[in-house]
């Protein structure tokens, strides 16, 4: 197996997941699916790319991410001062329930290239959900009719649902939300590594 497939078996298994990954996850998903990851190395995933050397560990932390493996994606994108490494930067600390934090690394994100295409994908999921009611409900029906991806809202409305709410049906739509979101960020990072997938 050469090295630009050794990437496609470990998305394959992350995607065989049963239940999505839960917004505030307690622990790593498959602690050996997790090994494989963290042994991919960098600098075959940079060959050579002109943002390679940059986009390498943002990949490996988002495949992280998708393991509930916070510890690891964080090791990985603290010191990585892109505008993609703070977009990721945020999503772990919004994770770990430190909303305060994730708002911050979202304001140093700024507008991300990926937040293009995940604002139609977000659109187009919530248009084939029935809404919950509340607080929750009326952020979703924002995100709806926002123009752009607000991470800010995300955010926030997260924090709401993960504090003051027990509403499964919420929480199952904010999920697949967030997966749309780390498959933004992870098409945006192909061809910037040394991967062949589509998401």
């Amino acid at each position: 197996m050469t090295f630009e497939t050794q990437s496609v078996p470990l998305i394959a298994r992350l995607e065989s997941r049963k239940n999505l990954p839960p917004l505030s996850p307690a622990h790593i998903w498959h602690p050996g699916l997790d090994a494989e990851i963290a042994a991919l190395p960098e600098a075959d995933l940079a060959a050579g790319r002109p943002d390679g050397e940059l986009s390498a560990p943002a990949w490996k932390a988002a495949l992280h991410l998708w393991n509930d493996s916070l510890e690891a994606a964080h090791s990985l994108i603290e010191h990585l001062d892109t505008q993609t490494g703070s977009a990721v930067h945020g999503i772990i600390h919004r994770r770990e329930g430190d909303y305060d934090n994730a708002r911050y690394w979202v304001r140093r994100t700024g507008d991300h290239p990926a937040y293009h295409s995940l604002q139609i994908r977000v659109q187009a999921q919530l248009r084939q959900q029935r809404l919950p009611a509340g607080a929750v409900g009326e952020a979703l029906a924002a995100m709806i009719g926002q123009g752009s991806w607000n991470p800010y809202l995300f955010t926030n409305v997260i924090e709401i649902q993960e504090t003051r709410s027990s509403d499964d049906t919420a929480r199952h739509i904010l999920e697949q939300l967030q997966q749309l979101e780390l498959e933004a960020m992870l098409r945006y990072l192909v061809g910037r590594v040394a991967v062949d997938y589509y998401f």
